[in-house]
């Protein structure tokens, strides 16, 4: 006890050292953002997230914002459509290392920049800087569901944060019922606004094939939230039961199927061209969730704006958008047991019935039309961040 005790006042001593050291360097430094806007994310890879971020940076790409991005990235995906709209900086390794000093050097170094706004997604390095920022810089963050953890990040930094960014009213209730249960106080709430993701919607909807297997179209990244084991598991059903489909995973899904489920899907691995993506929605007719967890996923929002009907699980803000056997198919999200069986009782009653499923389609596209095209999307963001 006596150890920790003596330990914790020299942590601090060493950390205000560190960013006072960083601050004085920051401010010092000869460069200059004219665009005043800095954003922080942790990835430049593929994933749905990573392209929203890269909607938002080119809502701003006439001013060359500066973004970080504060983690290691898998792959590239990303990087060019970032740096068509923006200056980039890829600082993971030497945040890794090198906190608290990186800290009071960017706090340094953005709070010596005329009319600064940062704004952070997913990103943990964002809050440990807030509170080194001067107080005349703006800042505004996005959570793009609950979950990874940025709801708690935040926490010690929410009155930092001027406005905060949800993509759903689902998300928006969450976060609240979160605040309700940490003690933030009720004035916060009204920081909270709801902007929606957006994407593009062709002028008419691509037509399906009425006949041969059903297209199940997965687009996405392995990992543990969004269980692509189980979409393994509902094809050894639908082989084994002799249904006419063909899965189709696309992403660095393989390492996380069950053994020999892999020979029942067609794996695509990463697809970095879009018009290759896009192809492969026009031709779907199913676009599948099983996740655990998410906030909205941008692949059921592209896939209905080709006309897929979205089956996934009901977690996040799907059930916001996706109404059950009207513009799609709904699965219960806690036992993996029960999605798989759902998710194979429904394949296998709209594989019998094609009107039913050309129905759902048909809504689905409708829907994306009115709710995703995302006309509004840049002056939200326009708004909220640069006030």
């Amino acid at each position: 006890m006596t150890t920790s005790l003596h330990t914790y006042p020299l942590i601090n001593l060493l950390v205000r050292l560190g960013v006072g050291l960083g601050r004085l360097i920051g401010r010092c430094l000869p460069v200059r953002n004219r665009s005043g806007l800095f954003f922080f994310f942790p990835f430049y890879h593929t994933g749905g997230a990573e392209q929203v971020h890269v909607e938002i940076v080119n809502c701003f790409a006439q001013e060359r914002p500066w973004v970080f991005f504060t983690k290691r990235s898998l792959d590239q995906h990303f990087w060019k459509q970032f740096t068509v709209a923006a200056r980039c900086f890829d600082v993971g390794p030497f945040l890794k290392y090198g906190y608290p000093f990186s800290a009071g050097l960017l706090a340094g170094l953005i709070g010596s920049q005329h009319g600064a706004r940062v704004f952070g997604c997913n990103a943990l390095f964002y809050y440990l800087l807030l509170p080194h920022l001067p107080d005349h810089v703006r800042a505004t963050d996005l959570l793009h569901g609950l979950g990874g953890g940025s709801e708690r990040f935040a926490l010690p930094v929410l009155d930092r944060l001027e406005q905060r960014v949800v993509i759903s009213r689902g998300v928006r209730d969450e976060l609240l019922a979160c605040y309700r249960a940490e003690g933030v106080a009720a004035d916060l709430d009204s920081r909270l606004t709801v902007i929606a993701n957006r994407v593009d919607v062709p002028p008419v909807c691509p037509e399906k094939s009425p006949a041969g297997p059903l297209q199940l179209l997965f687009v996405g990244r392995g990992s543990q939230e969004k269980r692509v084991h189980l979409l393994g598991r509902a094809a050894r059903h639908c082989s084994f039961f002799g249904l006419p489909v063909l899965f189709t995973l696309v992403g660095d899904v393989a390492a996380w199927l069950e053994a020999g489920d892999a020979n029942r899907c067609r794996l695509t691995g990463p697809i970095d061209d879009r018009a290759t993506l896009e192809q492969l929605y026009r031709q779907a007719h199913l676009v599948l969730i099983s996740s655990s967890r998410e906030g909205f996923p941008l692949t059921v929002m592209e896939g209905m704006a080709q006309g897929c009907v979205p089956l996934c699980t009901t977690v996040g803000g799907i059930a916001e958008h996706v109404r059950h056997l009207e513009n799609g198919w709904l699965l219960p999200a806690d036992d993996e047991d029960a999605v798989v069986e759902g998710l194979v009782a429904a394949v296998a009653t709209l594989a019998a019935d094609r009107q039913q499923l050309a129905r759902l389609s048909a809504s689905a596209y409708a829907y994306a039309g009115q709710h995703f095209s995302g006309a509004r999307f840049c002056e939200q963001y326009q708004r909220v961040i640069k006030g």
